[in-house]
């Protein structure tokens, strides 16, 4: 987006570009709050820096870059490449929308790279236009993501709005390249109707801004839906967090939703200080609901008055048990119990079977009762591979001699990702559903949310540990997960550049920070504990499942050892792997499809709905609002 002051006869405009679609779909109270930063009302804010974004724009880049050697290489001589430029050079952007022009109508062009185009509203550059068999130009665009979001779909479509507007002759269909490899096609006829729409809505918001005021202008205030306009806020993003805290709003409650919210802020309750303080629920929310986040906003407040207080360290958020019972979730403690965390990188490709793979989990970490920290490392999806095995291995063997041993873990990531990896490498699928069967993974997560209320903004689990681990809160350099991730991509860097002292020193700062989780997890479920019994609960015994396990077949088995025998001959490219690959997995596609499903279903019976209620797949039917109209189920 760029501001334009009025010179002459020629008013003040707002030049948006393709990205500003995305930006005011995410968050029109941003886009607008940026307009008004632009003209001088208020000051610019500035989104925190967030070193996985920028790796992940890092990547963009060079698959972009990928795709235009790709295309240098199939169509020799032909590509126009339009030098880089600045939106805001007048003059170089004419040179390059003047070059764009020519080469979409040059017959000897077949791909046209950074294309320009330029309105006295809109600027953009498309990634690539290629030529089709039938001489209509087709716009492409590259996308690290693997599946097409509809914001990089909107955006396809106001390049596809430049080239009609120009009259030049386009295709039926857009495709996205997507980072696996893969190109997504899309029909501009679904497109056009919803950018339309997004394009005159945009044009409404900054027909709102009244520029002709500039700096005098009003800026938009936060709780303003602007009337007829309906402006909507995100409520995350850097801009509006500014403001949630600044306004003291509702949003500040942890589990707050934005239907909650509104129905609070219609009934006169604006503030997290007027929730607390707040009688009785408004019209429209449930008592439970309205119970349970008064409780938390009353929590919230006193967490904040302890730590205006002044201390040495992070004082413990003040809490509450609000159903005891809930602990009772919790199994009877085992001298074998594990605490397991996973390090993970969603940024880590490799090409196998024909495309880009993504994410690797490169470190299993695992504390056992004494706080005696094992780890198991993973470089490459072979390394991913032996680390799986290796690891259910040694839980198959470890409950040998305690039957009774969990593993506990926060937030359902561990299970989740051991079951994806599972799959992936076709390997120990039986012995993970059987765990997973057995309720031997304990997610101490939906425990929390269920017995306790905390007087945090947040329920991660760094932000509860000064309620149970004293002294020995965490010191490491490495605090966030995400920073993890970039110090290991650093760790990577430094052993390809042959420097294994940088590597080693990195890695065992990674490992402490795992073994920091771990721990932490450890004592957790020991504070836990000792809330039950506090209220005279004891753990619960586990029960034996009735369900059948999920075996391969053993066909399915052999097939695929076949293909990583012969893998290690060849490649995990070659025709006849990929074809024993293939047919492995094609034998238990249906009773692993099943599978997946009822590891959903059961992972739901052991959360509280207010984690899932609002999932795509889940409809979620409130008996005391609901009437049966019909008992479909009987004859």
């Amino acid at each position: 987006m760029r501001y334009i002051e009025a010179a002459g006869p020629q008013p003040a405009r707002i030049v948006w570009s393709a990205s500003d679609l995305k930006a005011a779909a995410e968050c029109e109270f941003a886009w607008l709050r940026a307009i008004d930063a632009k003209l001088g009302r208020v000051p610019a804010v500035d989104e925190p820096d967030d070193p996985t974004l920028e790796r992940a724009g890092r990547l963009g880049t060079q698959h972009e870059l990928r795709v235009l050697e790709r295309y240098r290489e199939t169509h020799p001589g032909t590509v126009v490449e339009i030098p880089e430029t600045r939106s805001a050079d007048a003059t170089a952007m004419d040179a390059a929308v003047t070059a764009t022009v020519r080469a979409l109508g040059d017959p000897a062009a077949s791909v046209v790279y950074q294309a320009a185009f330029a309105t006295g509203e809109f600027v953009g550059f498309a990634d690539f236009l290629l030529r089709g068999d039938d001489g209509r130009w087709i716009v492409q665009d590259t996308k690290l993501a693997r599946h097409a979001r509809v914001t990089a779909l909107m955006q396809l479509a106001a390049y596809v709005d430049q080239l009609d507007r120009l009259g030049i002759a386009r295709a039926d269909e857009v495709e996205l390249l997507l980072g696996d490899g893969t190109t997504s096609v899309h029909r501009v006829a679904d497109l056009m109707p919803v950018f339309t729409l997004r394009r005159e809505r945009l044009r409404a918001l900054i027909a709102d801004r009244d520029l002709a005021a500039g700096a005098s202008g009003t800026p938009i205030a936060w709780g303003d839906d602007l009337g007829a306009l309906h402006v909507v806020a995100c409520g995350r993003c850097a801009t509006c967090d500014l403001e949630v805290v600044g306004q003291r709003d509702l949003l500040l409650v942890a589990g707050m939703r934005p239907v909650q919210r509104e129905r609070m802020r219609a009934g006169g309750v604006d503030t997290i200080d007027a929730l607390a303080a707040a009688s009785a629920p408004p019209e429209g929310l449930g008592a439970e609901v309205w119970e349970s986040l008064r409780t938390q906003a009353r929590l919230q407040l006193a967490s904040e008055q302890q730590q205006t207080d002044g201390a040495s360290r992070p004082p413990a958020p003040a809490y509450e048990v609000v159903s005891a019972a809930a602990l009772g979730a919790l199994p009877r403690p085992d001298h074998g119990d594990l605490f397991f965390d996973f390090e993970g990188d969603p940024l880590y490709t490799e090409h196998a079977g024909g495309a880009n793979v993504w994410g690797i989990d490169y470190l299993f970490g695992w504390v056992d009762t004494r706080e005696q920290y094992s780890a198991l490392w993973a470089h490459t999806f072979a390394d991913e591979k032996r680390a799986l095995e290796q690891f259910v291995d040694l839980i198959e063997l470890r409950r040998r001699t305690h039957s009774g041993l969990h593993i506990y873990h926060y937030a359902p990531y561990e299970p989740t990702h051991l079951l994806q990896m599972a799959a992936r490498h076709g390997t120990r699928e039986a012995e993970v559903d059987r765990l997973l069967r057995e309720g031997v993974f304990v997610d101490l997560y939906p425990i929390v949310r269920r017995a306790l209320r905390v007087g945090s903004r947040s329920y991660s689990i760094k932000k509860l540990e000064p309620l149970y681990m004293g002294d020995d809160l965490r010191t490491s350099d490495v605090q966030r997960g995400d920073d993890s991730i970039v110090r290991y991509v650093e760790a990577r860097a430094a052993a390809d550049d042959g420097d294994d002292a940088a590597a080693a020193a990195i890695l065992d700062d990674l490992a402490e920070y795992n073994r920091d989780d771990c721990v932490s997890t450890l004592r957790l479920r020991d504070w836990l504990v000792a809330r039950a019994r506090d209220a005279g609960l004891y753990p619960a015994r586990d029960v034996t499942p009735e369900e059948t396990p999920y075996e391969p077949s053993p066909t399915s088995v052999a097939l695929s050892r076949r293909a990583t025998d012969a893998a290690a001959l060849t490649s995990p490219d070659d025709p006849d792997v990929r074809a024993l690959a293939l047919a492995a997995a094609a034998i238990d596609y249906y009773p692993r499809e099943a599978k997946t499903f009822w590891a959903g279903h059961f992972l739901r019976l052991r959360e509280p709905v207010s984690l899932w209620e609002q999932t795509r797949d889940v409809v979620v039917v409130d008996a005391a609002r609901s009437r049966v109209v019909t008992d479909w189920h009987r004859g």
